[in-house]
């Protein structure tokens, strides 16, 4: 199993950060467009615990 280099971890953090980021401008889009306390699928509010404890939620748990 080949190691894990420091530049390997650069990119694995930048990649994390990005995809946070994109979370954050779909959050933002959904607010905008009112659907932010909306399950994207179903259309069904997202739990008011659920969503503070997850701000990036898109989907109820199952």
């Amino acid at each position: 199993m080949p190691e894990t280099t420091a530049n390997d971890a650069d990119n694995m953090m930048v990649e994390a950060i990005e995809r946070d980021l994109n979370d954050v401008d779909v959050a933002m889009d959904r607010l905008e467009k009112g659907t932010y306390f909306s399950d994207e699928v179903t259309g069904a509010p997202l739990r008011p615990e659920f969503l503070a404890a997850n701000p990036l939620a898109r989907r109820n748990p199952n």
